[in-house]
């Protein structure tokens, strides 16, 4: 008999953090600059923020990224490719694609003694999977939109699941240094479905087995600004955005009024002749700096996220255009 250290809930609470494991970002760029990044600035991780910034890119990209999260917690890496060569007659102006992970170890599946007391019997890895495609097109002269369909595979140690879910981007430039940009997180209202039974025990140390479950992704509107001026050599950027929720997350966001709640996202940006960049921000209120070269079609990026309870985040992530 195993007991799980995760349990899965059919209920509408334990769907409100399904979609949690895709929040954490990627890139170095864009944590250094709090995660607010929707309106710009854009690179090759542009189809997980906002697919409609690929129309703001020329040529192909290539990045990728790793990050030790939380100290050695959880592994995250990401790999994306990104194609914005536009042909004048084609409604579709870019594509891209990327690969997503977040996952690690220390699963612990026990079992009870001769004694009733639990022992732990093995360990199991976990990790949670993104594979998306992307497009992006222009609908008006400044106004650009893009789509992102994305399956899911989550490995939680004793089973797995799969889902599926879609996100929409916009951006608008309504003078010639504002950037107005919206993305909607699981617009379609994603799913998981996991692959069987689930046993645990309850209050009273008896054997439940649920049926196999589905876990609902809501939706998150994520609105966002970019302010920027270039100046001789140098080029400043200003950018704020927000994660909207409806899900009644309460006091576990930062602002939230009944159903309703909103997580803040802040950066700045110097950056000298589009080759040396110096960055900071504030992702939900915890402080982010770091900094990156752009040298000959290669960008290196680092970052560095601060936080309270858990250890520090390093972010190093690199690019080719071509």
């Amino acid at each position: 008999m195993f007991v799980m250290v995760l349990t899965l809930a059919a209920s509408a609470s334990a769907a409100k953090y399904a979609g949690d494991a895709f929040t954490l970002g990627v890139g170095g760029r864009s944590l250094a600059l709090g995660g607010a990044v929707i309106a710009g600035p854009f690179d090759g991780t542009t189809p997980y923020w906002n697919p409609a910034g690929m129309n703001q890119l020329s040529g192909r990209y290539v990045s990728a990224m790793h990050a030790e999260t939380f100290g050695s917690l959880l592994n995250h890496d990401f790999v994306s490719y990104v194609d914005s060569r536009y042909a004048g007659q084609s409604a579709i102006r870019a594509f891209g694609f990327y690969v997503y992970y977040l996952g690690g170890g220390g699963i612990k599946i026990t079992q009870l003694n001769e004694y009733e007391r639990p022992y732990v019997v093995r360990e199991e890895s976990h990790g949670d999977w993104l594979f998306a495609g992307s497009i992006s097109g222009r609908i008006a002269s400044r106004v650009d939109f893009g789509l992102t369909a994305k399956i899911i595979y989550r490995d939680i140690g004793t089973e797995s699941g799969f889902g599926l879910t879609i996100d929409a981007g916009a951006l608008w430039k309504p003078w010639q240094y504002v950037n107005l940009g919206l993305m909607v997180n699981d617009i379609t209202t994603g799913f998981i479905r996991y692959s069987g039974k689930t046993e645990l025990l309850d209050v009273h140390g008896n054997l439940v087995e649920r049926e196999a479950n589905t876990e609902s992704i809501y939706p998150t509107v994520k609105p966002g600004v970019m302010i920027e001026y270039t100046y001789a050599d140098f080029t400043g950027r200003a950018l704020a955005s927000g994660d909207m929720r409806f899900e009644g997350l309460k006091s576990s966001a930062q602002y939230w009024v009944g159903e309703l709640s909103l997580d803040t996202h802040f950066g700045w940006e110097l950056g000298y002749r589009e080759m040396v960049f110096g960055r900071a921000g504030f992702d939900i209120g915890r402080l982010t700096a770091g900094g990156g070269v752009n040298v000959r079609n290669v960008t290196l990026d680092f970052a560095y996220l601060h936080h309270d309870d858990l250890d520090e985040t390093y972010r190093v992530s690199a690019g080719y255009r071509f």
